[in-house]
């Protein structure tokens, strides 16, 4: 499986709270269907930010989406598509993000058999 994994961090506008419910109810359905190949869709959200103090290079973001497809063709094909490139999910994308700040990165999942 290919991923696209990005790193989010939420318009400084809106609250942790805000930005989960926003994604969740809105802007995660509008990408789910501007991109029928897809095969795995995740999102990630601290949970106690606290709880990463321990880790000496943990960094602070507010959220890390998984976007999961067959191939990278698929991926290619699909994100760079007239239905996940309209006008209204770049809009829902700004309301919800900062993002000159988020990041993203293509990556080949490897599954661990943990039989």
């Amino acid at each position: 499986m290919i991923k696209s994994i990005a790193i989010l961090y939420r318009n400084p506008a809106l609250t942790q709270e805000e930005f989960r419910d926003y994604w969740e109810q809105v802007h995660a359905p509008l990408v789910k269907a501007a991109l029928p190949g897809l095969v795995l869709y995740k999102g990630n959200f601290p949970v106690n930010k606290a709880d990463n103090a321990r880790f000496v290079d943990a960094f602070d973001c507010d959220g890390i989406v998984e976007l999961g497809f067959p191939d990278r063709e698929t991926m290619n094909r699909e994100m760079s598509g007239p239905a996940f490139n309209t006008p209204e999910r770049e809009k829902s994308s700004a309301h919800l993000m900062d993002m000159p700040r988020c990041r993203s990165i293509v990556m080949e999942e490897l599954e661990v058999d943990l039989g």
